[in-house]
């Protein structure tokens, strides 16, 4: 995840702008985009900020922008179950939207989820016994 300030407010309410950014990241970090980005402008009601959202979705999960313009803020969210270069994302989304402050946060999901079939049909098999043994 990506949260960037002091951006470019120019940038971030620039509706073709994260149309660009969603379709082109995914080649940049060596992903498969399964459709074309969905993005959509927002207008505020009742205090909430204007801006644009976008996601495209990728084989690997999905990629999602948020922006803020009047607050010079914008928030990426990366979600891949496939490892990437992330020094090569960030600095793309920081390139392109001007950011002038970020921080990142790595969180690794499904730690138990066996990448390995091998392992993961071990696992299956075993919960199917000790089902069976339950019932039986």
């Amino acid at each position: 995840m990506i949260d960037g300030y002091n951006a470019n407010a120019e940038k971030l309410a620039d509706f073709e702008l994260v149309r660009r950014v969603l379709d082109e990241l995914p080649t940049e970090m060596e992903m498969t985009k399964v459709l074309p980005p969905f993005v959509y402008r927002y207008e505020g009601h009742n205090g909430q900020s204007t801006g644009v959202t976008g996601v495209v979705l990728i084989a690997e999960s999905h990629i999602a922008i948020h922006t803020f313009p009047e607050k010079r803020f914008v928030s990426v969210d990366i979600f891949s179950c496939k490892e990437f270069d992330l020094s090569k994302a960030l600095s793309s989304v920081v390139e392109k939207f001007e950011i002038g402050r970020y921080e990142t946060y790595l969180i690794n999901r499904g730690k138990e989820f066996p990448k390995d079939p091998d392992l993961a049909r071990q696992i299956v098999l075993g919960e199917r016994e000790y089902l069976e043994a339950r019932v039986g």
